[in-house]
């Protein structure tokens, strides 16, 4: 069986994503129902910034090998917004939005990162990208 590359990226792409959202709206829950000593040792910054390093390489290949294939801009454009704004919020979003502000925008960012991998995992099965 051939599989398509682009198209493994995209699914581990949005599962990255899918992570993060849920990491972000998962943390202040277990915060408050677990001892602060079980989790209080856990390094937000370094979980975020391995987060970062995940989706990066996966968003870009599959975005750069889909709309090779498809020419579909707002592909490009929703992974080019997506992953600056999550770039911006893992860098700089508690120190310029506070941490609701941080949470928010690192949410916008995944959605419009998933959305639009989606959107590239459709085009390349509609044009069956992964027959060429």
């Amino acid at each position: 069986m051939n599989k398509n590359p682009q198209l493994l990226l995209d699914k581990l792409a949005i599962g990255i994503s899918g992570l993060c959202a849920i990491h972000c709206l998962l943390t202040p829950v277990l915060l408050t129902i677990a001892p602060v000593t079980a989790i209080g040792e856990m390094d937000e910054h370094l979980f975020h910034m391995l987060l970062i390093w995940l989706i990066l390489p996966s968003s870009l290949i599959a975005a750069t090998l889909g709309c090779g294939k498809h020419k579909d801009t707002y592909v490009l454009l929703g992974v080019t917004i997506g992953l600056s704004t999550l770039i911006f919020a893992a860098f700089w979003g508690h120190d310029w939005l506070g941490e609701l502000g941080e949470k928010f925008t690192t949410l916008l960012a995944t959605t419009i990162l998933a959305l639009s991998h989606w959107r590239n995992f459709k085009l390349c099965r509609e044009y069956k990208c992964q027959k060429t």
